[in-house]
């Protein structure tokens, strides 16, 4: 019987970084002998040291332990071997992750609304002409009503923001941004056949969506349809009954212009010399939209509020505003971009997601030479602790964890190297190894047959109405106990689910397809994704 598990990163590791194992056990098995072995030959060998203990936060069992194996540095496939434990395929590789960006990239391909893809026929014709709606009352109670006279705006196109189809402004510009970021880090990492790589045709499928947000200089679009998709039996997007019914939330919120402006200016940049044209489109959208945003008659934010929970209410503009200035400014050379950059001054935060882009602000501000950028970016680094045997960040558990301890690692890598630093920090391999089975539950994050032990349930109504496995989805990751069991009355897990026993007091994770909380996959969690894969390489 097995009483020590070893968790490892099942996608493989590039020669000259660090490299861990972690062992869980049930009893104190200091002393235990472990082996790395290739073509049954030992390269390296040791006994587990004095373990840690289990505080069922972080960990369930009583002991754990970590294995050094970095001394091994050849590229190869190995065998760790541990008593009692079962043995674990250790690969070292120059590239081990192109497979899994490429997954990614399918992934969001097939979340595209408003044409085939490989698994659905086109969708949503009717958002061509979506129905303007906008705030009822004080915009902060999360309420609309249709405008008056009945207006369309032609939002066909972008991509359902997670399991359902929803398209969200916000997080259509979040992942748009973050795989732009990915290609201009590690262009290399994206080379395929095609014309086009896939990570610049899936970001210019959202720019050319991100272009339509605004349409009128009165005008801006933040979300297409609403929470009536929820109460919809699971469906293909081709077969739904809201098609051509569907609203055009507009709001003139800082919040979406500043990110949208981010986005669209960064494609500009990119796509200068590949499609002059699509990047003319790209620069006047973000400048003339940037533009509205900075008028004394704009609000901050604007949301959809849902019984369940607010649809992504980011409550602060300054992040997304200085962003976007940092874009323009290194896109255009006027120095006005990056005086409003600094003057926004986007305070350290103690997180990064889908609200919190201050950490990203303040690293491109840095880069165009805002010193004090520099200072509030070493700040919220500082802010991150990671002396956990996962080596993940501080920042909690919650709904969304994975993609949020992604940002984390993405921001503090590149301020490591902002400040000279080129090894890889401890959090980053920590976070990149734990989506690869390096956690408590020895499972990989993302959804691939490519892996030995990866999740495969994910809540994605395309897949499941299909029969489908939704392979290169990133899982939201282990969830706050608290939360989940607060919100079990809409999924029910799986009884004596095999993982169970590996659960915390604090942090469940369950490989349920109805488990919108663990198992949805957000396109902004794409997003990051890709980005840490672009920088792990």
């Amino acid at each position: 019987m097995k009483t020590a598990w070893l968790r490892i990163n099942q996608a493989g590791y590039t020669p000259e970084r660090e490299k861990t194992a972690a062992v869980l056990s049930e009893t104190d098995i200091s002393g235990a002998v472990w082996t790395l072995k290739i073509n049954g030959a030992t390269v390296l060998e040791g006994r587990l040291s004095s373990p840690g203990r289990g505080d069922d936060f972080h960990v369930a069992q009583d002991f754990y332990y970590a294995i050094d194996f970095g001394a091994a540095t050849s590229p190869g496939t190995y065998i760790l071997e541990l008593e009692n434990a079962a043995p674990q395929k250790i690969i070292i590789a120059e590239n081990p992750y192109a497979l899994f960006a490429q997954q990614a990239l399918s992934h969001l391909r097939r979340m595209r609304s408003g044409c085939a893809t490989d698994l659905t026929a086109a969708s949503h014709p009717g958002d061509a002409a979506a129905i303007v709606h906008t705030s009822d009352g004080d915009w902060q109670n999360g309420a609309w009503k249709e405008a008056v006279p009945r207006r369309f705006v032609d939002m066909h196109g972008g991509h359902y923001d997670a399991g359902d189809y929803i398209k969200f402004t916000l997080t259509e510009a979040n992942m748009v941004w973050h795989l732009l970021r990915a290609y201009e880090e590690n262009s290399a990492l994206f080379a395929d056949s095609a014309v086009l790589p896939a990570v610049l045709d899936e970001a210019k499928y959202g720019l050319d969506y991100l272009a339509k947000t605004f349409p009128d200089a009165d005008t801006f679009v933040i979300q297409v349809g609403d929470a009536r998709d929820h109460h919809e039996e699971r469906r293909l997007a081709e077969n739904d009954a809201l098609d051509g019914k569907r609203p055009a939330l507009c709001a003139l919120s800082r919040v979406h212009m500043g990110m949208t402006a981010a986005a669209l200016a960064l494609g500009a940049c990119t796509f200068e010399k590949i499609n002059p044209a699509a990047a003319a489109l790209y620069r006047e959208k973000a400048e003339a939209i940037y533009a509205r945003a900075k008028k004394s008659d704009t609000q901050t934010s604007a949301f959809e509020r849902d019984k369940v929970n607010d649809f992504y209410f980011d409550r602060t503009d300054a992040d997304n505003m200085a962003l976007a200035a940092a874009e323009l400014h290194r896109l255009t050379g006027n120095p006005e971009y990056l005086a409003d950059g600094k003057s926004f001054a986007p305070p350290a935060s103690f997180r990064v997601s889908w609200s919190e882009m201050n950490g990203f602000a303040n690293h491109r501000l840095a880069q165009s030479g805002d010193a004090a950028a520099a200072e509030r970016l070493r700040e919220e680094v500082s802010r991150y602790d990671c002396s956990n045997l996962w080596r993940i960040p501080n920042t909690g558990y919650t709904w969304g964890s994975l993609p949020i301890w992604t940002g984390v690692a993405n921001v503090h890598f590149l301020a490591r190297r902002l400040d000279g630093d080129m090894s890889q920090p401890a959090m980053f391999s920590g976070v990149l190894d734990y989506i690869f089975g390096r956690n408590n539950w020895g499972v990989a994050m993302i959804c691939s047959p490519d892996l030995p032990c990866a999740v495969k349930n994910m809540y994605s109504w395309i897949t499941q109405v299909l029969g489908k496995t939704a392979v290169g989805a990133l899982s939201e990751g282990p969830g706050k106990k608290e939360t989940h069991d607060k919100l079990s009355e809409y999924f029910s897990n799986p009884a004596n689910d095999p993982g169970e026993k590996f659960n915390t007091s604090e942090a469940v994770f369950y490989d349920n397809s109805n488990d919108f909380m663990i198992q949805e996959s957000t396109i902004w969690g794409q997003g990051n994704l890709i980005l840490t894969l672009a920088l792990a390489t």
